[in-house]
């Protein structure tokens, strides 16, 4: 048996919800800005004024409520998914693009700021964290369960390092291969811990505003997990709700490739697991592709407590065999 995850925000929201740690928030992505540090001091208050000025001026703000919070980045992110069709020479320097350079800098050091707190909180040697994806070491073990690819559109390094703390070895395709691994992990989104091969010095890192909105591939990535608050000049994230193919990142095509490949396997009896996956109208083509290179005769599981009316409408008419559940606990008889 194959076994497909696609994993959204709502899967680290259900291993934090375990364990809470009052100091990180993956619901409201601005609540905490102020006490990221800006690289080139040391200091606190990357979210400001002073550092992200256009981002501020949209109503990204500690303060801001999370619903608030999500409306600027939707904004953000639907005009530059536009942007991204036109030439880049007829385009002006506007707010929106400029916030969404800003913002892209802010998600990675805001993520790397509460990967370092949930590590000094030994976070992932609770038993307790690892509860929603018990089912998923229990597949890891079993001899009948052939592969596991896990498409996950989170940023932060929650699903890796909860592997690594019960050293159960994984592959991530192109970036750090291990061909003798069952599992495989593709973020087309990218991480944290995507980054450049060197780091420069701190002191010089600025919100690059000039760079264009293409990247090179994989061979200009590394993955890393320790010394991610250094200044790298490549960031390999993509910003929320992005559709990835708009995007001139040779990086997100090659990873997406392997996703999609991946899906492509599947087959009578198979295993698809969507766990806490958003629908947003921004983000849905994605989504819609992934799923579409599925079999329509594997068994697809969507877990999330507050699900998708339109996303469960999309499943029941894709596949012969849709359910959904609103947490982790039944998976593990899914996987036997």
């Amino acid at each position: 048996m194959r076994i497909l995850l696609i994993a959204g925000n709502g899967l680290s929201m259900a291993m934090l919800k375990q364990s809470p740690i009052a100091s990180v928030d993956l619901s409201n992505l601005f609540v905490t800005g102020c006490d990221v540090t800006w690289p080139a001091t040391g200091k606190p208050g990357f979210l400001s004024y002073e550092h992200c000025p256009n981002l501020w001026a949209l109503g990204a703000r500690q303060t801001a409520s999370a619903q608030d919070g999500y409306e600027v980045i939707e904004q953000i992110i639907t005009a530059v998914n536009a942007c991204c069709l036109a030439d880049p020479s007829t385009l002006d320097d506007g707010i929106y693009i400029r916030a969404y350079k800003e913002l892209v800098a802010y998600l990675r050091y805001l993520f790397v700021h509460y990967d370092t707190l949930l590590q000094q909180e030994e976070f992932f040697s609770r038993p307790s964290v690892l509860r929603p994806i018990d089912w998923l070491f229990e597949a890891t073990h079993d001899a009948a369960v052939s592969d596991i690819d896990i498409v996950s559109f989170n940023y932060d390094a929650f699903l890796e390092r909860s592997l690594l703390s019960k050293k159960v070895n994984f592959s991530i395709p192109l970036l750090a291969q291990d061909d003798t691994s069952k599992i495989r992990i593709h973020k087309p989104h990218g991480s944290i811990t995507f980054c450049s091969k060197t780091a420069v010095d701190r002191s010089s890192f600025t919100i690059k505003y000039d760079s264009p909105f293409t990247e090179g591939g994989t061979d200009d990535l590394e993955v890393r997990y320790d010394g991610l608050d250094q200044n790298f000049p490549r960031v390999g994230i993509l910003p929320p709700a992005g559709e990835s193919d708009r995007y001139k990142h040779r990086w997100i095509r090659q990873i997406w490739d392997k996703a999609i490949e991946a899906a492509q396997q599947l087959d009578h009896d198979d295993l698809v697991v969507i766990y806490g996956l958003s629908y947003w109208h921004v983000d849905r083509r994605e989504i819609d592709n992934l799923l579409g290179n599925v079999s329509r005769k594997a068994r697809v599981v969507s877990v999330n407590p507050s699900p998708n009316l339109h996303f469960d409408a999309v499943c029941c008419s894709l596949f012969r065999s849709y359910h959904s559940y609103s947490s982790a606990e039944q998976l593990m008889r899914m996987v036997k």
